[in-house]
């Protein structure tokens, strides 16, 4: 381009412009290379940077996400059926139907069939020992997908004529996949046993007249539905209504397992049996609640409803140096120590002991590694 600007001018101007024509192309190269060097800057300024970001954030591998897997249903209605009794035992009569497990199951069907005949057994030996005439049994089948385990549930239910007439309840829980038996444990985890007991006795206190011997009930039957947690007792151990066995639902949408407390978030009282002091916010946050800490009053206000201050949304008041804890319709008590503040962190510790002695619907147990791991039942808001 220098030059072909250089040609036209010698050509058009003559020789008397020729030195203007020089400069023009001297200026030319020289802001052809200012530019090549100052394009040559930036892209080193732009790797240095670039470098620099990689050395400060390194880049992170995406995380995969492995959907969970589907779980195909093994267990049809075809492969139950019913098996009416022909026998008396002693002086009962039997009545009704008994569940039969078909062959069509597979290998594990007569190993089931046993268990059933095993809680047949212990209906006819309770009947026994109240000199009841009549047992009248029937059952109802339940399976669900849980914990990636497909649950099959055969309930049993006898009607016992008596003196009167009451109603015992048990069932028989096993793998759809394996045929192996399921204890409850199995199905929820060994740390979600104390759960329903505790919520049991909560609405043992809250309705007596609904209630009884919550407390030292026995659990009698159980199964799982899509939606639903059922328990069942035999109407002599705990009832709802006269004439008809206790029964406990909890929705499995409100189970809820709280993301744990690592060691380094609690503290340990040594002088105090080793006490652990836990943080009160990320759990109650969890649960639904809302926290105001009231710094001119050096106290914490945990509410149901975070649109809400009256009276009836207040679940618990903390006042930091006292110790009286309570919980809405239970009365303050003292636990082992004070709440405890750390004011560097804006974190309020109170005993651990406060779950197991107050606030109903949770439990919690501490895993080998020191972590503390919540289970709570909440219901729908």
């Amino acid at each position: 381009m220098v030059e072909y600007a250089y040609t036209k001018c010698v050509n058009t101007c003559g020789v008397n412009h020729v030195k203007r024509c020089i400069s023009v192309r001297k200026y030319f190269r020289q802001g052809i290379l200012f530019s090549l060097a100052l394009l040559f800057a930036l892209t080193l300024r732009v790797l240095a940077n670039e470098i620099d970001d990689e050395d400060r954030l390194p880049v992170e591998e995406p995380i995969e996400i492995e959907e969970p897997a589907e779980i195909e249903p093994v267990w049809r209605d075809e492969m139950i059926a019913d098996r009416t009794p022909t026998r008396r035992v002693n002086h009962i009569t039997l009545k009704g139907v008994f569940p039969d497990i078909q062959p069509s199951f597979g290998e594990a069907y007569d190993k089931i069939n046993e268990q059933i005949s095993l809680a047949a057994t212990d209906l006819i030996d309770g009947a026994l020992r109240i000199r009841a005439r009549t047992i009248t049994f029937s059952y109802d089948v339940h399976a669900a997908v849980y914990n990636d385990i497909e649950v099959v549930s055969v309930v049993m239910y006898a009607g016992i004529a008596a003196v009167t007439t009451r109603e015992a309840v048990r069932s028989i829980n096993f793998n759809a996949a394996t045929g192996e038996p399921l204890t409850f444990a199995c199905v929820m985890g060994s740390d979600f046993a104390p759960l329903p007991m505790r919520i049991l006795s909560e609405w043992t206190r809250e309705n007596p007249e609904r209630f009884y011997s919550a407390r030292t009930a026995p659990l009698s039957a159980f199964y799982i539905t899509d939606t639903l947690l059922v328990f069942l007792f035999d109407e002599a151990l705990i009832t709802t209504e006269v004439g008809e066995a206790g029964r406990l639902e909890m929705k499995l949408e409100n189970i809820i397992r709280l993301t744990p407390i690592s060691p380094d978030q609690y503290r340990i009282l040594e002088n105090i049996y080793y006490l652990k002091m836990v943080p009160i916010r990320p759990i109650m946050e969890q649960l639904g609640y809302n926290i105001v800490w009231e710094g001119r009053n050096a106290r914490a206000m945990i509410w149901w409803d975070a649109n809400s201050r009256d009276s009836g949304s207040l679940m618990m008041e903390i006042n930091m140096g006292v110790n009286r804890y309570g919980w809405r319709g239970i009365p303050a008590r003292t636990l082992e120590a004070p709440p405890m503040m750390d004011i560097a962190n804006g974190r309020i510790f109170i005993p651990i002991t406060f779950f197991d002695l107050i606030m109903p619907r949770t439990t919690y147990y501490v895993d080998e590694d020191g972590y503390i791991r919540f289970l709570a039942y909440m219901p729908a808001r």
